[in-house]
């Protein structure tokens, strides 16, 4: 099966961002009261094979079992054979995998011979019949066919070509939501929100399930770019009442843990301590979400009230989940150090010196060195005022003086002032030579 297809099959290439934990394994998460199958269990179909795929690769610990919980679904929600028989042959290889269910391959390539076959003569028919309704229901049944089989982006395709049975604008609107989901169980991020895109521009108005939907799809999309701002935004504007009533989660593709995580992990990278309060931790709608996963509620406040040691221990607690996430894995190094550089930024304000070793020692880094490098990268980008004097061991805080503040001021102003009277002399020189270039021009006396 082409990796394109899926996204997630056994040691296959990842799509998308980078994983920065490519090959590496991992223990079993942290969290409290995790529970494997119960994590699981929120997801259903394609997205449930996936993540549980994902998590078997890099966690040996769980491995027999996550195979094992693919394989099921695999066979429920599936006639995909060769990704059976991919998931089928780790098993064996660690020694877990039951017999073979040769009557289910059969079975499955039978239902996808007949399937295809019904399928392809109703659309032959309605394309005889010029009816577009019933082109456009056989392509969409055709296109669910292909994501049952693997084959996701002939799925796509077949989709691309049931525009032409488009009888309204509706029609068009559910193509691309359609799209959009297929895509975002292959985790092609980008393309989730091109479809996304393609429905704004259609509608004028978006009605209050197709809002949802686009919220919740574009929070997924944008934090699998690395995109925390735009996260952040997304999630300022949910209303949760009406993702329920959109019964978005009930599909198993997308659980309200993974828009609590999401909006933590991008908040804590992206916010400023106040507004990280204002936009996460208060949000009433948010916090409905948060609800579901507590852990990141008490994460926020820790960091809130610069609890900074508890906040980064349970940051990597929240972590030791992540890395196993197909969508947070990519991205957990570079949240991690982001969020480490808010806190190191945060710990020294109040401080006009401050003692490298105990610094080190409440913000948990191995050793003075790794929080030499780091403080040395936030001072060359002017994030931290100051320099290390490696002899005393302490961080020395630069105190503006009040004079030299006013005279940076003053210096800004005349520049700002004299590009604008730069500019406001070529302008006169221009329209002088246009006087002087449009005059008219009279031959003899007057």
């Amino acid at each position: 099966m082409n990796s394109d297809d899926f996204g997630g099959s056994v040691n296959m290439p990842r799509t998308g961002a980078s994983d920065e934990y490519h090959g590496t394994m991992f223990a079993k998460p942290t969290l409290e009261q995790f529970s494997l199958s119960k994590y699981l269990s929120e997801y259903q179909g394609r997205v449930k094979i996936r993540r549980a795929l994902y998590l078997g690769e890099r966690c040996p610990e769980l491995s027999i079992a996550s195979y094992h919980i693919a394989l099921d679904e695999i066979k429920s929600s599936t006639t995909d054979i060769s990704l059976y028989e991919s998931v089928f042959k780790s098993l064996d290889q660690l020694g877990g995998a039951a017999a073979n269910d040769a009557e289910w391959v059969s079975s499955a390539r039978k239902t996808n011979n007949s399937a295809y076959d019904l399928l392809t003569a109703e659309l032959n028919k309605a394309k005889q019949q010029h009816i577009k309704k019933d082109g456009l229901r056989a392509q969409e049944g055709l296109a669910q066919h292909k994501v049952r089989q693997g084959t996701m982006n002939e799925a796509l395709r077949t989709l691309q070509d049931a525009r032409d049975y488009c009888s309204s604008i509706d029609d068009q609107v559910h193509l691309a939501l359609t799209s959009a989901w297929i895509s975002q169980m292959m985790g092609k991020w980008l393309q989730v929100n091109s479809y996304v895109q393609r429905v704004v521009s259609t509608l004028s108005t978006l009605p209050p399930k197709v809002a949802a939907e686009i919220k919740v799809l574009q929070i997924q999309a944008d934090f699998g770019e690395g995109r925390w701002s735009a996260v952040v935004n997304n999630v300022r504007e949910l209303a949760y009442d009406d993702i329920m009533s959109a019964g978005i989660f009930e599909r198993g593709l997308l659980t309200p843990q993974d828009i609590a995580l999401y909006g933590t992990l991008a908040g804590l990278a992206s916010l400023q301590r106040d507004d990280l309060k204002q936009q996460i931790i208060d949000n009433a709608e948010f916090g409905k979400f948060l609800d579901y996963i507590p852990e990141c509620l008490r994460l926020l406040r820790c960091f809130y009230n610069s609890a900074y040691s508890d906040a980064l221990s349970k940051l990597d607690g929240i972590l030791s989940l992540g890395v196993l996430d197909p969508v947070i894995a990519p991205h957990a190094t570079t949240l991690r150090s982001q969020v480490v550089e808010n806190v190191v930024v945060l710990y020294t304000q109040p401080f006009v010196s401050t003692s490298l070793s105990a610094m080190a020692k409440a913000l948990r880094f191995g050793s003075t060195s790794q929080l030499e490098a780091m403080l040395a990268r936030l001072i060359e980008r002017n994030l931290i005022l100051g320099r290390i004097d490696a002899v005393s061991g302490y961080l020395l805080k630069y105190t503006l003086d009040p004079r030299d503040q006013t005279l940076e001021t003053i210096e800004r102003m005349y520049s700002s002032f004299s590009d604008q009277a730069d500019v406001m002399l070529a302008r006169i020189h221009y329209l002088e030579e246009e006087t002087v270039s449009n005059k008219p021009r009279y031959e003899g006396r007057r």
